[in-house]
């Protein structure tokens, strides 16, 4: 599966790419293995970034830099952050996201039972 994300990594589509992206990132998992049944809106309300090797102070507390107080991390011989792995989390509000799923969930129900309906409106017609 790809994951297409924008510049924050906030995802914005899975295996189609849209217009615009800023990464592409394949992942081994398939959508149901990271996402379970979430719909594409409660997706695009999580991040998918890389997670890097963090510095820590002798007491065993995260290093921060003196000015911004933003966490340090671990660099390589060239000057980059070392990579460890992904990290999977949601950006917006988690209630949120989950409203939005219930929504979902009850609209695709609506769906089912309206094309129950037609199909037994256009089977009696046909069957007329």
């Amino acid at each position: 599966m790809k994951i297409y994300v924008n510049f924050n990594y906030e995802i914005i589509a899975l295996d189609s790419p849209p217009e615009k992206y800023e990464h592409e990132i394949e992942v081994e998992q398939t959508r149901s293995e990271l996402f379970g049944d979430l719909c594409d809106a409660c997706i695009c309300g999580y991040r998918y970034e890389p997670a890097y090797e963090m510095l820590f102070n002798d007491d065993g507390s995260n290093a921060r830099d003196d000015i911004t107080g933003e966490f340090l991390y671990k660099m390589d011989s060239e000057g980059n952050r070392i990579q460890t792995g992904w990290q999977l989390y949601p950006f917006m509000d988690f209630n949120v996201l989950m409203a939005i799923q219930r929504q979902y969930e009850e609209s695709q129900r609506q769906i089912d039972d309206l094309t129950c309906v037609m199909a037994d409106l256009i089977g009696g017609v046909y069957n007329a």
